[in-house]
């Protein structure tokens, strides 16, 4: 219990002061220069990876302190995408594109794609993505089903730094969304057979996906008109966009036996990875009345309408307020000022070259933007975010380069979620993890403040993250228990930190000032140089408590008092 108390006691620290959103708005008004092209120094350089990434490796965090954030923003949007369903077909030894793999298969290739891929920007905004626009394992009809969430993984991917309306169309007739939100086979209205369409999919592309609740001002605040907030749709228009998603079902596999009515015949093989295609017998042609007095006329085919629908979504004008602040929190900070999401809602509604929704250009200005360069030293108060648990673990994994020896199943992939209460795709909900709006009650609910992660941090999980971490810091290190045990454990690298400590020949004392270098550089590559100075003085005596001979030991010590502490818990 003491561990979830003192990291909730850390968070709630960003509310100290009570710093609203009014104040945020004056500290991040216009009177600070936009940061330039070049890192500050490695901390700063380690940071921005914190949050465009996975979390960077040492020779990363050189690479973008000598080459700039242009040319970083530049290789990423050059990479081509790092694909999970290649990966997961050659584990499984198959080439068959219709072959089932496990579920086990997707998660394995998750870990190997977001420690190894070059594409670390693209990557990172996928995950992004997949707690927005959220499809899980545990929903009806998709249940150890890998190869549909691969594809679907690899939808997110290959949309994540293009177009908002391709990956909207995308995500809509997505096989596995089709089965996870029921419009997979869903029939026009038929009142003699007690038939409605289902609304669904209607009511969260609404809720979820684009526009959300209420309207939205342009810096995404409410708007309010008499005092009250004025919703963006109500019942009759989620049962009007239902029929427009009705008479679609799967792509019948080239080579089957297919059916002339897939309505009616289930038993045949469906192409995952292919869009839904429509079935006009079974779409509703009458006239449909949407928001904003958007009105789709009789007569028309399921795909001209379907378009019809997504596009009006996608042009609407809550779409870039409601996504940029998403997008924000997922990998800036959970409380933005509005006029950081007023500035990224700017960028989706025109990338400077007349285009809209390019969400390359969205999110490179989320990361360059002011409040995220310099958030962490103008608001320190209010700004930052809980850091999820898949994060601290990857970041820690990263930053001492992680490596292993066989591209294999490992027990990590398996039973992930169990320690750290979250895995890619395996959401308990279509509401992700945890809610854009949650509040815990306390100093942050009273200061007008959010933390979404904490919806997902339990007393136990917690102390079992924390377990975790201390088992991979102490044991499972290149040449360790873990390495002579199973040669497919995932390790990481310390050698080169232990050299920077070792007394010289001769010697029994570390070089002077070696300690301190060494949590210097922890500090950049962990907490992006934000490391307090009572964690820092605990660190350094614990260390020199510690045998100079024993180098691997003072190692060690350092990084899981680091990745332990409330400091690592929370990006800033």
């Amino acid at each position: 219990m003491k561990t979830w108390v003192v990291i909730a006691v850390a968070i709630a620290g960003l509310a100290a002061g009570s710093l609203r959103a009014g104040t945020a708005d004056r500290i991040f008004g216009d009177g600070f220069d936009p940061p330039g092209d070049l890192p500050t120094g490695r901390a700063d350089a380690a940071r921005f990876l914190a949050q465009a990434s996975f979390g960077g490796t040492p020779a990363q965090v050189e690479a973008l302190l000598d080459g700039g954030f242009d040319a970083w923003f530049d290789a990423q949007f050059a990479q081509a995408p790092g694909y999970v369903l290649p990966y997961m077909r050659q584990a499984a030894g198959t080439a068959d594109p219709l072959q089932p793999l496990p579920f086990h298969l997707y998660r394995q290739a998750w870990f190997v794609r977001v420690l190894s891929a070059p594409d670390d920007l693209r990557q990172r905004v996928a995950f992004a993505l997949s707690e927005i626009f959220v499809v899980s394992e545990r929903g009806a009809g998709l249940g150890n089903d890998g190869l549909a969430l691969g594809a679907y993984h690899d939808i997110l991917l290959r949309n994540a730094l293009g177009s908002y309306r391709q990956l909207l169309e995308d995500v809509t007739l997505s096989p596995a969304m089709g089965r996870y939100l029921s419009t997979y086979r869903n029939r026009k209205p038929d009142p003699a057979n007690n038939i409605q369409a289902d609304e669904n999919f209607a009511r969260e592309v609404m809720q979820l996906f684009s526009i959300g609740l209420i309207r939205l001002n342009p810096d995404g605040s409410p708007l309010l008109v008499g005092g009250q907030t004025v919703p963006t749709y109500d019942v009759a228009v989620v049962r009007a966009l239902a029929r427009v998603f009705t008479g679609w079902a799967c792509h019948c596999a080239a080579g089957q036996n297919c059916p002339p009515d897939p309505f009616v015949q289930e038993n045949f093989t469906c192409s995952t990875e292919q869009a839904m295609v429509p079935y006009e017998a079974y779409h509703d042609r009458d006239e449909k009345r949407l928001f904003d007095g958007l009105v789709l006329p009789a007569g028309r085919d399921a795909r001209s309408e379907l378009e019809a629908a997504l596009d009006a979504l996608a042009n609407h004008p809550n779409v870039g307020p409601f996504i940029a602040r998403q997008l924000i929190q997922r990998l800036v900070t959970s409380n933005p000022s509005p006029a950081y999401v007023g500035r990224i809602a700017a960028v989706f509604a025109d990338d400077g070259h007349g285009a809209r929704g390019q969400l390359g250009a969205v999110v490179r200005a989320i990361l360059l933007d002011v409040e995220a360069r310099q958030g962490h030293r103008l608001a320190p108060q209010t700004f930052g975010k809980l850091r999820e648990p898949l994060l601290r673990l990857t970041q820690m994994w990263r930053a001492f380069e992680v490596m292993w020896e066989a591209d294999e199943l490992m027990l990590d992939d398996l039973d992930i979620h169990l320690r750290y209460n979250q895995s890619p795709l395996f959401s308990p909900s279509v509401f992700n993890f945890f809610s854009p709006g949650h509040a815990p009650p306390g100093p942050l609910a009273n200061a007008a403040l959010v933390a979404p992660e904490m919806q997902i941090i339990t007393a136990n999980f917690a102390i079992a993250v924390t377990n975790d971490l201390g088992g991979r810091i102490f044991w499972a290190y290149r040449g360790g228990p873990m390495d002579e045990f199973d040669d497919r454990a995932r390790l990481i690298q310390l050698e080169r930190w232990e050299r920077s400590i070792a007394p010289p020949p001769g010697g029994t004392q570390a070089p002077p000032g070696a300690l301190e270098r060494l949590v210097g550089h922890f500090d950049e590559l962990l907490l992006g140089g934000t490391m307090s100075a009572p964690l820092r003085e605990r660190i350094l005596t614990r260390l020199r408590a510690i045998p100079a001979a024993d180098t691997l030991k003072r190692v060690q010590n350092a990084i899981y008092l680091i990745a332990t502490a409330p400091e690592f818990a929370v990006q800033r």
